[in-house]
């Protein structure tokens, strides 16, 4: 017999509004837009979002779960803040994922013209055009970027899965500190050092440079984040429709 398109569907699978209602109040977080130690209600996100509170609800408690904000009875739904701690642990699980990512990228055999190689290249170059053009939120874009081509490029998909998550909170920490931190022209230094130790196929070299660039950011952002105490009340800010 065959199954109905109801009987059939895959149990968990978010409804097409609970999607998109996730995934723009996760990017108005990782923006800023709803602001750390923020609050909100479920009523307003749907009128925001023009859709009914049953989708906001479920992208809510998936949101939670994954440590965007936090709900209370009493509250409302919370943006979770930026604590110092928590980074800390963010960046060093970074370290182990990227890590085996770089070493993978650097046991590759040398090739002329590698594809891999020419993109890494690139991102690195649009990192040090953002900083010529003086434009920090376009630097803390590419950044990020560069990083995430690290992880994509390293031939392992379940290690880009792991890693997902884990690079968008720490995206979100570099663009609501990116003003606030000296002028990052070491990290783009950094990304060079990385980009040609990768490029000259040695894995260990490669992966010390990665571990060394991103304790410095931890060295960084962490007296940043320490010093950060969000004024409270925070306006609820609009989330852009797609």
């Amino acid at each position: 017999m065959t199954a109905s398109v109801e009987t059939s569907a895959i149990v968990g699978t978010p409804a097409p509004h609970a999607e998109i209602a996730y995934e723009q109040i996760k990017a108005a977080i990782i923006s800023g837009a709803l602001a750390p130690g923020s609050r909100v209600s479920e009523q307003q996100l749907a009128e925001q979002l023009n859709v009914s509170r049953t989708p906001v609800h479920q992208a809510v408690v998936r949101l939670q779960n994954e440590e965007w904000l936090e709900v209370s009875s009493r509250r409302g739904v919370t943006i979770a803040p930026l604590r110092a701690d928590e980074m800390r642990e963010i960046y060093e699980v970074l370290i182990g994922l990227e890590g085996v990512a770089v070493a993978s990228l650097a046991s590759r055999e040398p090739a002329a013209d590698d594809e891999v190689d020419l993109e890494l290249q690139d991102a690195c170059s649009r990192c040090e055009l953002a900083l010529e053009e003086k434009n920090l939120r376009r630097w803390a874009a590419e950044d990020d970027r560069f990083h995430r081509l690290l992880i994509e490029r390293s031939g392992n998909s379940r290690l880009a899965r792991v890693a997902a998550s884990v690079m968008e909170h720490a995206h979100r920490a570099r663009l609501l500190t990116v003003n606030l931190r000296p002028w990052p022209s070491a990290s783009n230094e950094d990304h060079a050092r990385i980009l040609q130790e990768i490029s000259n196929r040695d894995p260990l070299r490669a992966r010390t440079a990665l571990e060394d660039h991103r304790r410095r950011g931890i060295a960084t952002l962490v007296p940043i984040l320490e010093a950060y105490s969000p004024q409270s009340g925070f306006a609820f800010m609009p989330i852009q429709q797609r």
